[in-house]
Order: C-alpha cells, then structure tokens, then sequence
C-alpha cells in the first residue's frame, strides 16, 4: 500500500462500503420471513373471545394435561368432562418454520384421553394450541412441546 496515494484509498475505502451494502441487502432479502399466522389481524378482532376461554379453563376443578413419548402425544381431558361431548381441535405451531404447522382434530375416549400420533411431528419445539369445547361450552389449552 505503500506506491498508493490517498486518493486510491479513498476509492477503495467507498468501494468496500457499497460491496458490504450490498451483501448486507441480499442477505435481508434471502431471510425467510413467516408470519405467525397470515390471518393474524382477523385473530386479533377475536382476542376477547380467546381470553374468556382462558379464564373457563383456569376456573375448572381439573386441568388438561398432556405426555409427549418420541411422535405420540396423549393428552387426557378433566374428569368432570367424561359425560359431556368433548371435541378438540390442537394446532401444532413451529416458529422457526411455518411450512411443519399442522392442525389435528380429536375426540377423546370414555376415560377423557386423546391420542394424536402424526407423521407431521418433525424434531423441533411446538407450541401446542388447544381450543376445545364440551357441552357446549368452549376452553383453551396451550403449552409447549419438545419433539426428540
């Protein structure tokens, strides 16, 4: 560097800038940017709903529980809900990529347990969305998973 004057310096110096400008912007570009949910502003107009389902399910005698063994995950319903027309709907939800959510639907037996085995599980942490309802009356659940 010794046969440059300042002038070249100067040059070199510009030009190294618009080189990490430019890589910086393909970068940013090349970023994948999954939206939570691409409906999301329609789920807010219903946030108050959600919340009154929370506050169901914290005032039951009995809360949901559920056991994760490798891709199988039971889950068992309160036991003041045995006699009552349980349905459940349960997203599993992937941060890191939104192409590994899915949605199952489930109906537990006469002891109040709900199996799901899927396929669709991939290694990774899920966040398990559980909106169910039982005579009527509906509650929400989620919590979050770790697939080995």
């Amino acid at each position: 560097m010794k046969n440059l004057n300042w002038g070249w310096r100067i040059v070199i110096l510009y030009g190294s800038f618009v080189l990490l400008i430019l890589f910086l912007v393909y970068k940013t570009t090349t970023v994948k940017d999954d939206l939570v949910s691409p409906d999301y502003y329609a789920k807010e107009l219903k946030f108050q709903e959600q919340v009154d389902k929370q506050k169901r399910t914290h005032e039951l005698k009995e809360q949901l529980n559920w056991n994760v063994d490798g891709k199988k995950i039971a889950i068992q319903f309160p036991t003041e809900m045995l006699n009552k027309n349980v349905k459940a709907e349960i997203l599993f939800y992937n941060a890191s990529e939104a192409k590994r959510d899915f949605t199952v639907t489930c109906s537990p037996d006469s002891t109040g347990l709900c199996q799901v085995n899927s396929d669709k599980l991939k290694h990774g942490v899920y966040e398990m969305k559980i909106d169910w309802s039982a005579g009527g009356v509906s509650y929400y659940n989620e919590g979050t998973i770790n697939i080995q």
